[in-house]
């Protein structure tokens, strides 16, 4: 005759033989352990099972993945418009870095210890657009903000904003062409170019907002500050001015 520990000992292994962890666990709690996990620790969770996969799959478990990507590669956060992207583009641009990683790795890690290694070169390019971006004289200053979707350029006439695309989507390499989304226009003499034929601009990003202090002249310095946060996907933006300094 068994035991009354025997049998509820067999009674337990067989509850557990059936009981379905993915099946036992809310989806929320799932999300709530994603949000704990970097990007590669969900893509393993997901290879368990099928339904570990379609319940990680999501919008929101992705989403808040990017998010941490983001502040962990200080990257800037409205580079991505999160609420307008699928779960594959959200998915993307979350492994963004790891495939940039890999990618360099696995296909060139002579060149960073090889005397002789060869000078790399574009795989493609160069490309021609119908418009042109950046500072249109030789003593512009331009800026590329971390995450690769925005470009401030400054010539001591007009500091402007531009918008080279969407990051995290499968697109041509020759488009769509960048877009100007903010200016602000000096008027003549307002910015002196430096004795060496220089301007030169600082770039902060401050929460959901960049911040620009530009500064230039030849015996009088003149500094002023503009700050950006409303980044429109169609209509146009603004810089707002925080104030100026003329000594």
């Amino acid at each position: 005759m068994l035991e009354p520990t025997e049998v509820n000992t067999r009674q337990s292994r067989r509850l557990l033989r059936y009981l379905s962890v993915t099946d036992e666990t809310p989806n929320d709690l799932w999300m709530e352990i994603a949000a704990l996990l970097e990007p590669l620790d969900i893509c393993s969770l997901q290879t368990t099972c099928r339904a570990l996969n379609q319940a990680l799959y999501r919008k929101p478990v992705w989403a808040v993945a990017l998010r941490q990507v983001c502040r962990e590669h200080c990257l800037f956060l409205p580079t991505f418009p999160i609420d307008e992207m699928d779960t594959h583009q959200l998915f993307r641009a979350a492994m963004g870095p790891y495939r940039f990683n890999s990618l360099i790795e696995g296909t060139g890690p002579f060149a960073g210890h090889a005397d002789d290694a060869p000078t790399l070169s574009p795989a493609h390019g160069p490309f021609t657009m119908s418009i042109v971006i950046g500072a249109s004289s030789e003593w512009g200053t331009t800026y590329l903000v971390p995450g690769g979707r925005f470009f401030l350029t400054f010539d001591c006439k007009v500091l402007a904003l531009w918008d080279l695309g969407f990051v995290g989507s499968v697109k041509s390499v020759s488009g769509p062409e960048p877009r100007r989304m903010a200016y602000v226009d000096f008027t003549p003499g307002n910015f002196v170019v430096f004795e060496d034929g220089k301007g030169f601009m600082a770039v902060s990003m401050y929460q959901d907002s960049l911040r620009v202090v530009l500064f230039g002249g030849s015996g009088r310095i003149t500094l002023e500050a503009f700050e950006i946060s409303h980044f429109s996907e169609t209509g146009a933006s603004t810089f707002r001015h925080l104030g100026e300094l003329a000594g």
